[in-house]
């Protein structure tokens, strides 16, 4: 690409060069002009001096002899010069006298002959002069037969100015060819001058622009020394200047933008983040300073409609007098949103950084100037509904607008870790407790049980365990409500929790029952504990909806431990059988095991080995298919296989015996013949959707586990891949290591997992973290309470979904027995919904129509 310079130059002495040539064109022409004019003179003035002498010649009454002479001698005087002179003898003469000396005459001679007119011609550079010889009276004495005024010849002269005009040509051109080197030079000097001086003062710009790759160098970008003699370029660089001025207003640093948009990462949120959320805003805040000064940030968070937390996060350590400064200035600033003005309970926590070091004393007028904040109507999520930061950027408009942008990023980020942050803090606190009670749920209670359990066999103590269930509940729900239902659980649980001695353990089972592990008891201390208890509960009155009261009744069962049962299971069992002893001999009772109920009890338990052995031997084992149903779609998309035992006239579920089983050693073997029966089913009817199969325990430590459910998938022409093994967490948690060795060699295979009653044990978050895991069953009990009024349940299933989606996991919400659970799952976001209210359990598989062949 050529320069501005080089353009200048070739401009300059091509337009010199064109004015030399137009100069030579207009002389040469005018020149030539004179050149022929004087030629044409001098034609003239020769064809006259012949044409007189030739006359008077001829007047002397010369005979032809003569005149072919006299023309000879003038043939010989022109012959070294460009003059020609030819004579044309009339007919009439060469008829008489014959045609010895003239040539043959062409049209313009003929012409002269005809008119006896004297006539000049231009042929190229030939100049023609023709002249008649007319008789006159002294003439017709030697031409006796001519007449007077007869044209008897013709004289032709005629001269070419070819050489002279081309010689006046030459001349022209030698002589404008050295004046042409003058104004030539002089424009190729003084063009290069002019291109010197503007290719300097460009390239000056060119430098300085080039040194410009940020905002803040556009400060030393100066013009004012740029001199280049041009007032139109003078007017330009003002204008110029005036640009780059603006510009230093409303351009925003690349490093400003690159932020904003690696701002967007912290979306991402792990779970180290959420573990300590704090610290992830610090780093947030380091990071923000590595493009500009920030001192601090500060995010509002409502606690409840009267309390909001201010979380402020400085950079450095501030002084204590710094604090003070900003405490006042948010304070006004507050009181000045209509939406604040009543806030009385304001609680401003302050974190650090960087606390290695201290802060610069900031003014209060310098807080206010460059502090930036964005409030919101309403909270968002986490309860957060403002931000602020205070940064250099805030005294420059245009750049204000991306802190205004990054405050909106930054709100959304703390704003969802926080949340986060609160859900699993909340899903630990309600993983283990009922979130109506506050107790131990069933899952703590289990582990606590079996805890004891070892403990008492190591120390050599004995101890017991209560099983309490409310008289009557169902009957005060259907009359009044399930919300004084609820109401009348909670009284009960306040009685059970104030009636136990320290230590003791209890829990809520499930629905209107609940369970007390009382350590180092024996018989008489478990019944003075459970006399005490129903004791308090007599009371105490529940005041009705229609203003009345109502007295609440339980019915209490015993076991001890070693005396009744030496295993968890056995344990409740014996509980269980006397808690429904004390109920069917009249309710608000106390029931202790005797030796007959020991009996019965173990009879029990023998006649259902006996069962379960001939259940193994017949092939009994048979599958129970519950639906599955997308929430989105309303399609059966899968279906959970249920283990049942086929009697006689009875068709037994699995609560009632897999314990039983497992304690046998025979549950893996009910489990391969249970997934023959299921695959044989499928592979007949051709279904496509997903199976989801619940995995023992036991089977992580069968090598054969593997390889048989390889061999039946083959036999029966079964995908692996829509099969879904249900993992639960609560039975798996103390095999880890085994457990992760064992999913990662199935996954290899194509089978998918799900992790059953997630939310319900201690380690949620780590199964995720370490297992390729493609779905996530929520506990039962969150989801069945979402129709509650307190709403923790909601926003604890609304987090694992939000969780859950995060990670490409889908989401199975059980125990969903109503339109209103139905509804509330959709509306938290689970993918999937199970329970009696989509379909019970039916021994046969059935397709949903709308389920096409290649859906999933």
């Amino acid at each position: 690409m050529k320069k501005l310079s080089d353009y200048i130059v070739l401009c300059t002495c091509g337009l010199t060069l064109f004015m030399v040539l137009f100069i030579y064109l207009l002389v040469s022409l005018g020149y030539e002009q004179i050149v022929e004019h004087r030629a044409e003179k001098n034609a003239k003035t020769i064809s006259d001096m012949t044409f007189n002498s030739l006359y008077q010649v001829m007047r002397k009454g010369w005979s032809q002899k003569d005149v072919a002479e006299f023309l000879d001698s003038n043939r010989r005087l022109f012959s070294s010069t460009n003059t020609n002179v030819v004579i044309y003898q009339s007919e009439a003469l060469a008829a008489h006298y014959g045609r010895t000396y003239d040539a043959k005459p062409d049209q313009r001679v003929r012409d002269v002959f005809a008119t006896g007119t004297t006539g000049s011609f231009r042929t190229d550079s030939i100049i023609r002069h023709v002249y008649p010889l007319t008789a006159s009276a002294e003439c017709l004495g030697c031409h006796s037969t001519s007449r007077s005024g007869e044209v008897l010849g013709v004289i032709d002269s005629r001269i070419d100015i070819a050489q002279e005009l081309q010689e006046t040509r030459r001349k022209i051109i030698l002589f404008l060819a050295l004046i042409a080197l003058l104004p030539l030079s002089a424009s190729f000097f003084l063009a290069r001058a002019f291109s010197n001086r503007v290719n300097r003062s460009v390239t000056d710009l060119q430098n300085r622009i080039e040194g410009v790759n940020r905002v803040s160098d556009l400060k030393v970008l100066e013009l004012q020394d740029m001199q280049f003699g041009f007032a139109e370029f003078s007017d330009m660089f003002a204008e110029t200047k005036k640009i780059i001025g603006k510009l230093r207003d409303v351009a925003i640093d690349k490093d400003v933008l690159e932020f904003e948009v690696k701002l967007l990462e912290r979306f991402i949120i792990t779970s180290e983040v959420v573990k300590d959320w704090k610290a992830h805003v610090n780093h947030i805040l380091i990071e923000i300073n590595a493009i500009m000064d920030t001192y601090f940030f500060f995010s509002l968070f409502m606690v409840n409609d009267e309390s909001y937390d201010i979380e402020v996060f400085w950079r450095n350590t501030p002084s204590d007098q710094l604090k003070e400064v900003f405490e006042t200035i948010v304070r006004s600033q507050l009181a000045k949103n209509p939406r604040f003005q009543h806030v009385e309970n304001l609680h401003i926590i302050h974190n650090i950084a960087l606390p290695l070091s201290s802060l610069p004393l900031l003014k209060e007028e310098d807080i206010e100037l460059q502090t930036k904040s964005l409030f919101l109507e309403a909270p968002q999520i986490g309860g957060i509904v403002g931000i602020g930061v205070i940064s250099e950027l805030g005294k420059h408009p245009a750049r204000a607008l991306v802190i205004e942008s990054i405050l909106a990023t930054l709100l959304n980020v703390v704003g969802s870790v926080k949340a986060i942050y609160k859900y699993t803090k909340d899903l630990e606190f309600y993983s283990t407790r009922d979130p109506l009670t506050n107790l131990c749920n069933q899952r703590v209670f289990w582990e606590l049980l079996n805890n004891e359990i070892d403990r008492a066999s190591r120390h050599d103590y004995n101890f017991a365990l209560l099983h309490i269930d409310i008289d009557n509940l169902k009957i005060v729900n259907d009359s009044f409500g399930h919300a004084f239902g609820d109401r009348i659980l909670q009284g009960i649980s306040e009685v059970v929790t104030t009636g136990i001695r320290r230590g003791d353990i209890p829990a809520r089972y499930g629905g209107d029952e609940f369970t007390v592990i009382l350590p180092e008891a024996d018989g008489q201390q478990a019944y003075l504990v459970a006399q005490r208890i129903m004791d308090d509960l007599r009371g105490i009155s529940f005041e009705l909806p229609d203003g009345g009261t109502l007295k609440a009744s339980v019915s209490i069962g015993v076991s001890l431990f070693p005396t009744h049962a030496k295993t968890a299971k056995e344990l409740f069992m014996m509980a269980d059988n006397m808690r429904y002893k004390a109920k069917s001999s009249g309710k608000n009772q106390i029931a202790i095991p005797t030796d007959d109920d020991l009996a019965e009890v173990y009879r029990m338990i023998g006649e259902k080995n006996v069962m379960i052995m001939k259940a193994i031997e017949e092939r009994r084992i048979v599958p129970y298919f519950q639906p599955i149903v997308n929430v989105a779609t309303g399609v059966v998309e899968a279906h959970e296989v249920l283990m049942r035992i086929t009697q006689p006239g009875k068709v037994t579920c699995a609560e009632e015996f897999v314990g039983i089983a497992e304690a046998m050693g025979v549950i893996t073997k009910m489990d391969y013949l249970l997934m023959e029966k299921v695959f044989e089913q499928v592979s007949h009817t051709a279904y496509r959707g997903h199976l989801f199969i619940n995995i023992s325990p036991k089977a992580l430590i069968l090598n054969e586990f593997i390889p048989t459910v390889r061999r039946l998938t083959k036999e029966y022409r079964i995908d692996p891949s829509r099969i879904v093994f249900e993992i639960t967490e609560r039975e798996t948690v103390k095999n880890v290591t085994l457990l992760e060795r064992f999913v990662l060699d199935l996954k290899f295979e194509n089978y998918k997992f799900a992790i059953d009653d997630f939310g319900s044990g201690f380690s949620s978050y780590q199964y995720l973290k370490r297992f390729p895991v493609d779905f996530i069953k929520v506990e039962g009990d969150f989801v069945r309470g979402m129709t509650g009024a307190s709403g923790v349940d909601v926003s604890i299933v609304k987090s694992i979904a939000t969780l859950a989606k995060g990670l490409g996991i889908k989401t199975v919400g059980e125990y969903v027995e109503s339109e209103d659970v139905l509804k509330a799952v959709e509306e938290v976001g689970l993918t999937y919904a199970q329970g009696f209210h989509v379909g019970v359990p039916s021994p046969e598989l059935v397709i949903d129509a709308r389920l096409g062949i290649g859906d999933s």
